[in-house]
């Protein structure tokens, strides 16, 4: 069973996260919300969350070469098949719900 204190602690971080997510993803395209968005799964919990997030971040990889013919570093996620993928696992954008965890660094493209 999860303690008030640590529930609020979760909620403070995944304010934060998602404070830091919508700096950082500013000035991309339109579908750039789904980063930023919180999603939620009834009786569902954060580890799981963060893994179905990950596979879905996977399953919707993008390659991109630089104009110099290289991969570029920070991959590159395809937008509709992100959410068409968290939703088939049946996740869904909801206020209060969970964000990606700190330091993922993310492109998108349509």
């Amino acid at each position: 069973m999860v303690s008030m204190g640590l529930r609020g602690h979760r909620r403070a971080f995944a304010a934060l996260s998602l404070g830091l997510l919508a700096v950082a993803c500013a000035p991309a395209s339109v579908d750039q919300d789904i980063f930023t968005l919180t999603w939620g799964k009834l009786g569902m919990g954060y580890e799981s969350f963060v893994t179905d997030r990950n596979d879905c971040v996977q399953a919707s990889l993008v390659i991109q070469e630089s104009a110099a013919g290289r991969e570029r570093a920070m991959p590159a996620v395809s937008a509709s098949r992100f959410k068409s993928c968290m939703r088939a696992r049946g996740w869904e954008a909801a206020a209060g719900g969970y964000s990606a965890p700190l330091g993922y660094d993310i492109r998108i493209v349509q």
